[in-house]
């Protein structure tokens, strides 16, 4: 219940036996719901109910399964959100999450509460700033999306060295 990282899983070469079998669409739900993708989880839904109704620990999860994918999902909002630019209008999170507007106050707390993400809530101005976000086993398209943000605070930081040897210079 407590698992919100499936990368180690999605890693490993286990998931491939079910490639190219009735169960494909398990090795795909767990990918989804890794990616915390919110759409393509309904749409998975939607195009394998059939095969989920015949599973029966899936259909007496299922809402838990949503709870946790549409936690991911924040997760994932937050990763991607440069730690400068965190803090997030409900607006986006309802976005992103598929959630209504007066369900994200409460996807913020569940989300703190599991100690997922922590920052703090502003409701009046409907936002979440987010300090921290818990650590996850990175894909490769994860690590590309990590890799341009550290080239990006490079840059930054090479433009402010310059900055101040302009200023100091001016100084001495």
């Amino acid at each position: 219940d407590g698992v919100y990282n499936f990368g180690e899983v999605l890693a490993t070469p286990i998931l491939s036996v079910l490639d190219n079998t009735p169960n494909a669409w398990l090795g795909t739900l767990l990918q989804v719901v890794g990616r915390g993708d919110v759409e393509a989880f309904a749409t998975l839904v939607a195009d394998h109910r059939a095969d989920l109704d015949s599973q029966p620990a899936l259909v007496a999860r299922l809402d838990f399964l949503k709870e946790k994918i549409t936690l991911l999902a924040l997760m994932n909002l937050v990763f991607e959100t440069p730690s400068h630019q965190r803090t997030l209008p409900f607006t986006l999170v309802a976005s992103k999450t598929n959630l209504p507007l007066d369900h994200v106050e409460w996807l913020a707390m569940r989300a703190m509460a599991l100690g997922l993400v922590k920052g703090h809530i502003d409701e009046v101005l409907q936002h979440l700033h987010v300090t921290w976000v818990a650590p996850k086993v990175l894909d490769d398209n994860e690590i590309k999306h990590l890799i341009n943000q550290l080239d990006g605070l490079s840059d930054r930081a090479t433009t402010a060295l310059s900055v101040i040897h302009d200023q100091t210079l001016d100084l001495l």
